[in-house]
């Protein structure tokens, strides 16, 4: 152990601190007896929530892009007729109310079927329920929203004779984003990418 480094953690630091001095890219540490921390999944359901009294109401679905079909919020898929301004009273039966934030009701449930139970009002007389697959990361998700949302601008600011493409790497997973993009927006006059 270097000196002054108490926990494998600091010694990480420091030895990142030395590559980095390098100023070389790809180099990497990695190893070593790391404590493993005892976690639990959050379920997403790919919304935006918004605080309203003691509920909580969907502000926003995110929607990822038509361009690709991996990632989807579980309130999109087929039978499931929540909208957008439902109020979210309960998780599998739990009542779900702003005394917490939402995705403490959603500890240790991504990836798991769960129960909803919604209404278009903050009442749970003539609320309905639904059973979905919460997502356990949403990450990709919002990326594709934020892509499309730019789309959409580049789109709508150019009656349509522009088209936009988001490259996120030079890799073999941003190649075939880039791909995905551009096969969907092949004819128009210019892109911006």
């Amino acid at each position: 152990m270097l000196s002054g480094a108490s926990s494998r953690e600091e010694l990480n630091c420091i030895i990142g601190e030395m590559i980095g001095d390098l100023n070389s890219s790809h180099t990497y540490q990695g190893g070593g007896d790391l404590e493993k921390e005892n976690t639990q999944s959050v379920g997403y359901l790919g919304v935006d929530y918004e605080a309203e009294g003691n509920f909580y109401k969907i502000k926003k679905i995110i929607r990822g892009a038509p361009w690709d079909a991996e990632a989807r919020s579980p309130l999109e898929m087929p039978g499931v007729n929540i909208k957008e301004g439902n109020y979210l009273l309960a998780v599998n039966g739990e009542p779900l109310t702003t005394a917490q934030e939402p995705f403490a009701f959603f500890q240790g449930l991504g990836d798991k079927t769960i129960e909803l139970t919604y209404n278009s009002s903050p009442s749970f007389k003539g609320a309905k329920t639904v059973t979905v697959k919460a997502m356990k990361d949403e990450g990709r998700l919002r990326y594709l929203d934020w892509v499309e949302t730019n789309r959409k601008r580049v789109d709508e600011e150019t009656a349509g004779e522009v088209g936009y493409i988001y490259v996120p790497s030079t890799g073999i997973d941003g190649q075939n984003e880039r791909m995905r993009q551009f096969n969907a927006q092949w004819n128009k006059k210019a892109l911006i990418i």
